[in-house]
């Protein structure tokens, strides 16, 4: 499934430092898992397909909805994953 959030991490440290470009700003991101292990253990996860995020739990993302394919890969086209 396909869905756009605001990405606002508790803490950015626990990113890696090419997350800090995304904090605050709406991203496309997909369905993911429960994470099995870690402070985030038993949330699900989404991830932003193609980047070094890596998996993002869902308690560092608001305004989360789920979306259309189209609408998703226009946001995620407009995202600069560099």
């Amino acid at each position: 499934m396909y869905y756009e959030a605001v990405f606002n991490p508790s803490k950015t440290t626990d990113y890696n430092p090419a997350a800090t470009n995304f904090v605050g700003k709406k991203i496309a991101v997909q369905d993911g898992w429960i994470i099995e292990d870690g402070p985030n253990k038993g949330q699900h996860c989404f991830y932003l397909p193609n980047s070094t995020v890596g998996s993002i739990p869902q308690s560092d993302l608001t305004d989360l909805k789920n979306i259309p394919y189209v609408q998703w890969k226009a946001l995620y086209d407009r995202i600069e994953l560099d």
